[in-house]
């Protein structure tokens, strides 16, 4: 449920009179992100566009040479090298996966059928999104102490619930071991390696795996205006395949218009092949981890701890479209809108301002059931709010008693008695009211 109030302002991004200069800027004054960077590429130039801060204590502004970790769109670093190695008979694609890894680690199969390249690099491995064994030491940086260790017993022990081949299913453990498995056939560690055939053929010299090198032009991560930690990762860390580059938009529009470029080169060849589809992802089709809408769009997106990117291009308009934020808001939808206006911008609140002596009123402890309480604290200026065994959240005012939750679609609205206290809460979530007395 979305409330329209003339204290609010509710855009819809459907009116083609907004330039794209407005289209990008509203996700930084809409407070969407702290800094936002775009690339485009079209009729054969590339231009950026950049708002917003890299650290909201710093207030330093971001720029197309400003880093962001790119998380999941390491996949389709992942996927190249898997078919430059074939390209070089190195690796074949209908090989057994088991072939590639130690003796020690046995990947399972089921009904007599085994995970092959191919069921890797298109996610129809049957493996899970996650290994049941990642329980990272610190939790705000969880990959870096995955290792082969934990892979092994993770892989020799799991159980596969569908047929390998049978249906796709997103996996971050099927590309880290993809990525893993190039390794193994190269004997360098995966920071090296995608150095060697992807970032250094294309000049891209601020692409790297997060934690290996010099990372000062990095912006801070946010999640729901919280600065969170940086993803590391290291020699060690299996699955750095699967979401492991920081880069910045100049870089990344290198990686775009190579995707984009026709020339004879073993990379242009392995990139073409990336893109051809191979087979069905839910609603889409996916080829070698690029994602592929209504046949035309190929893109993949990436989220971490502070951090959304979306990378996407059409080859039959010859144009390319890279979006970095360093927030949890997604991308998305922006990066598809880019590249075609068919594709339908997200509504956007604007949070209006509220003082903190009206803030104060609403802080408290409000009891929504005997177990289950919702806590309001004011922290810098904002309020947020605590339930029962959940983390803080920010909550923003779209007026003065009613403020909504950016992280889900759910609404707080307050209410006050007679004199004019506030005595009570409802949480509006899914469909349901629950009101929550003031305790406290």
């Amino acid at each position: 449920m979305r409330i329209i109030l003339s204290a609010l302002l509710f855009l819809a991004f459907t009116s083609k009179s907004q330039s794209i200069v407005e289209k990008i800027k509203m996700r930084v004054d809409y407070k969407e992100t702290p800094g936002i960077v775009v690339g485009i590429y079209e009729n054969g130039k590339v231009t950026y566009h950049s708002f917003g801060v890299m650290n909201l204590q710093t207030s330093e502004a971001v720029t197309p040479k400003t880093l962001f970790e790119i998380g999941s769109i390491t996949k389709t670093f992942t996927t190249s090298m898997a078919v430059l190695l074939s390209l070089e008979n190195k690796i074949k694609f209908s090989d057994r996966a088991q072939s590639y890894l130690p003796s020690k680690m046995i990947l399972p199969e089921r009904d007599g059928k085994v995970i092959t390249i191919e069921h890797l690099a298109t996610a129809h491995s049957g493996l899970p999104r996650m290994p049941k064994n990642f329980s990272p030491k610190d939790a705000a940086n969880p990959y870096v102490d995955y290792t082969e260790d934990f892979l092994t017993t993770f892989i020799s022990n799991c159980e596969l619930t569908r047929d390998p081949g049978a249906h796709y299913e997103y996996s971050n453990l099927g590309m880290g071991l993809l990525g893993y498995i190039l390794t193994r056939i190269e004997e360098k560690p995966y920071p090296k390696l995608v150095t060697e055939l992807i970032t250094k053929p294309l000049d891209m010299n601020q692409t790297f795996v997060s934690g290996t090198s010099r990372e000062k032009h990095l912006a801070s991560g946010y999640a729901d205006n919280t600065e969170v930690k940086a993803w590391t990762w290291n020699n060690e860390s299996v699955l750095a395949g699967a979401g492991g580059l920081v880069s910045n938009a100049e870089d990344m529009m290198k990686f775009m218009t190579a995707q984009l470029t026709t020339s004879n080169t073993q990379l242009s060849k392995a990139f073409a092949l990336t893109h051809t589809i191979r087979a069905d992802a839910g609603a889409m089709k996916i080829g070698y981890g690029w994602h592929i809408r209504d046949e035309k769009i190929v893109w993949h997106n990436g989220g971490t701890g502070g951090f959304r990117s979306f990378a996407g291009f059409d080859k039959a308009t010859n144009k390319a479209v890279v979006v970095l934020t360093n927030s949890t808001a997604g991308a998305d939808d922006l990066g598809f809108h880019l590249l075609n206006e068919q594709y339908e911008l997200k509504a956007l609140k604007k949070p209006v301002t509220i003082s903190e002596a009206v803030l104060t009123n609403y802080v408290g402890t409000y009891e929504i059931a005997p177990t289950f309480s919702i806590v309001v604290t004011l922290e810098n200026g904002s309020l947020m709010i605590q339930a029962t065994n959940q983390p803080k959240v920010n909550i923003y005012p779209e007026s003065e008693t009613k403020f909504y939750l950016k992280i889900v679609d759910a609404q707080i609205e307050f209410f006050k008695d007679a004199t004019s206290k506030v005595e009570k809460l409802e949480l509006h979530q899914g469909g349901a009211v629950m009101p929550g007395k003031k305790v406290k």
